[in-house]
Protein backbone atom coordinates (compact mmCIF):
# COMPACT_ATOMS: atom_id res chain seq x y z
CA UNK A 1 0.00 0.00 0.00
CA UNK A 2 1.60 3.34 -0.85
CA UNK A 3 2.06 5.93 1.13
CA UNK A 4 2.47 9.77 1.40
CA UNK A 5 4.00 11.69 4.36
CA UNK A 6 3.13 15.61 4.87
CA UNK A 7 3.55 18.25 7.29
CA UNK A 8 0.33 19.17 9.36
CA UNK A 9 -0.06 22.64 8.32
CA UNK A 10 -1.71 25.95 10.22
CA UNK A 11 -4.69 25.00 8.06
CA UNK A 12 -3.87 21.14 9.10
CA UNK A 13 -3.92 17.90 7.19
CA UNK A 14 -3.93 19.07 3.57
CA UNK A 15 -3.58 16.68 0.60
CA UNK A 16 -3.20 17.52 -3.16
CA UNK A 17 -5.30 16.35 -5.51
CA UNK A 18 -5.74 16.76 -9.48
CA UNK A 19 -9.68 17.37 -10.01
CA UNK A 20 -10.93 16.61 -13.29
CA UNK A 21 -13.90 16.28 -15.13
CA UNK A 22 -15.73 12.73 -14.46
CA UNK A 23 -14.12 9.86 -16.74
CA UNK A 24 -17.67 9.78 -18.42
CA UNK A 25 -17.94 13.23 -19.08
CA UNK A 26 -14.50 13.63 -20.71
CA UNK A 27 -15.50 10.93 -22.81
CA UNK A 28 -18.69 12.48 -23.94
CA UNK A 29 -16.87 15.07 -24.54
CA UNK A 30 -14.48 13.87 -26.62
CA UNK A 31 -17.24 11.89 -28.58
CA UNK A 32 -18.57 15.21 -28.90
CA UNK A 33 -15.08 17.32 -30.34
CA UNK A 34 -15.24 19.49 -27.57
CA UNK A 35 -12.40 20.62 -25.87
CA UNK A 36 -11.53 19.02 -22.34
CA UNK A 37 -10.53 21.40 -19.63
CA UNK A 38 -6.95 20.88 -18.10
CA UNK A 39 -7.36 19.32 -14.64
CA UNK A 40 -7.15 21.95 -11.43
CA UNK A 41 -4.17 20.96 -8.62
CA UNK A 42 -6.08 22.04 -5.26
CA UNK A 43 -5.01 21.51 -1.86
CA UNK A 44 -7.78 19.51 0.26
CA UNK A 45 -8.42 19.55 4.39
CA UNK A 46 -8.75 16.03 5.05
CA UNK A 47 -11.65 15.99 6.65
CA UNK A 48 -13.07 13.21 8.64
CA UNK A 49 -15.74 14.85 10.01
CA UNK A 50 -17.45 15.31 6.16
CA UNK A 51 -19.42 12.51 4.79
CA UNK A 52 -17.82 13.81 1.43
CA UNK A 53 -15.60 16.27 -1.12
CA UNK A 54 -16.78 19.05 -1.02
CA UNK A 55 -15.00 21.90 -3.82
CA UNK A 56 -14.67 25.68 -4.00
CA UNK A 57 -16.81 27.10 -6.64
CA UNK A 58 -13.61 28.27 -8.47
CA UNK A 59 -12.90 24.89 -9.08
CA UNK A 60 -16.50 23.91 -10.85
CA UNK A 61 -16.06 27.21 -13.32
CA UNK A 62 -12.49 26.17 -14.09
CA UNK A 63 -13.61 22.93 -15.21
CA UNK A 64 -16.72 24.19 -17.22
CA UNK A 65 -19.09 21.35 -14.91
CA UNK A 66 -23.01 21.44 -15.08
CA UNK A 67 -24.83 20.16 -11.92
CA UNK A 68 -25.85 16.32 -11.48
CA UNK A 69 -28.31 17.55 -8.68
CA UNK A 70 -29.05 19.59 -5.24
CA UNK A 71 -28.55 17.67 -2.09
CA UNK A 72 -29.41 19.08 1.11
CA UNK A 73 -26.24 18.96 3.79
CA UNK A 74 -25.75 19.72 7.48
CA UNK A 75 -23.12 20.77 8.92
CA UNK A 76 -22.07 22.30 12.36
CA UNK A 77 -24.05 25.21 12.30
CA UNK A 78 -27.26 23.75 10.83
CA UNK A 79 -30.17 22.64 12.81
CA UNK A 80 -32.36 19.73 12.17
CA UNK A 81 -34.66 21.23 9.99
CA UNK A 82 -32.77 24.06 8.58
CA UNK A 83 -30.34 21.65 5.58
CA UNK A 84 -28.11 24.35 3.33
CA UNK A 85 -29.16 23.16 -0.10
CA UNK A 86 -25.55 22.38 -2.48
CA UNK A 87 -25.15 21.84 -6.11
CA UNK A 88 -23.68 18.60 -6.90
CA UNK A 89 -21.16 17.46 -9.52
CA UNK A 90 -19.37 14.58 -11.00
CA UNK A 91 -15.68 14.79 -11.18
CA UNK A 92 -12.52 12.63 -11.50
CA UNK A 93 -9.75 12.39 -8.29
CA UNK A 94 -6.06 11.95 -8.21
CA UNK A 95 -4.51 12.09 -5.37
CA UNK A 96 -0.54 12.27 -6.88
CA UNK A 97 2.55 12.88 -4.42
CA UNK A 98 6.26 12.12 -6.13
CA UNK A 99 5.14 9.98 -8.47
CA UNK A 100 2.77 7.73 -6.07
CA UNK A 101 -0.82 8.17 -7.10
CA UNK A 102 -4.37 7.11 -6.35
CA UNK A 103 -7.41 7.81 -9.29
CA UNK A 104 -10.86 7.74 -8.69
CA UNK A 105 -12.73 8.40 -12.03
CA UNK A 106 -15.90 9.69 -11.10
CA UNK A 107 -16.92 10.98 -7.72
CA UNK A 108 -19.76 12.91 -6.47
CA UNK A 109 -18.78 16.24 -5.37
CA UNK A 110 -20.87 19.04 -3.35
CA UNK A 111 -19.72 22.53 -3.93
CA UNK A 112 -18.95 24.72 -1.16
CA UNK A 113 -17.60 27.97 -0.45
CA UNK A 114 -14.24 27.26 1.58
CA UNK A 115 -11.63 29.21 -0.40
CA UNK A 116 -11.92 31.97 2.26
CA UNK A 117 -10.47 29.59 4.91
CA UNK A 118 -6.85 28.85 2.53
CA UNK A 119 -7.78 25.65 1.04
CA UNK A 120 -9.54 24.48 -2.13
CA UNK A 121 -11.92 21.57 -0.74
CA UNK A 122 -12.42 18.83 2.03
CA UNK A 123 -11.80 15.35 1.45
CA UNK A 124 -14.25 13.62 2.88
CA UNK A 125 -15.19 10.04 4.54
CA UNK A 126 -16.02 8.90 0.94
CA UNK A 127 -12.82 9.25 -0.43
CA UNK A 128 -11.18 8.46 3.16
CA UNK A 129 -13.47 4.61 3.28
CA UNK A 130 -10.51 3.72 0.13
CA UNK A 131 -7.68 4.61 2.33
CA UNK A 132 -5.75 4.68 5.47
CA UNK A 133 -5.31 8.30 7.52
CA UNK A 134 -2.85 8.32 10.69
CA UNK A 135 -2.51 11.94 12.23
CA UNK A 136 0.54 12.29 14.03
CA UNK A 137 0.25 15.41 16.11
CA UNK A 138 3.37 15.01 17.95
CA UNK A 139 5.57 14.83 15.28
CA UNK A 140 3.29 17.15 13.38
CA UNK A 141 2.83 15.00 9.95
CA UNK A 142 0.20 13.18 8.45
CA UNK A 143 0.47 10.31 6.32
CA UNK A 144 -2.50 8.97 3.82
CA UNK A 145 -1.61 5.31 2.39
CA UNK A 146 -4.28 4.05 -0.37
Amino acid sequence: MPSINLLITPQGALATLHVWASLPKREAMKKEGQPIPNPVVAQFLIDTGASCICVDPWIIRELQLTPSGLIDIHTPSTTANNAHACYQYDVALTILHLGVNRNFNAVPVLESNVKHQGIDGLMGRDVLSHCLFIYNGELNIHTLSF
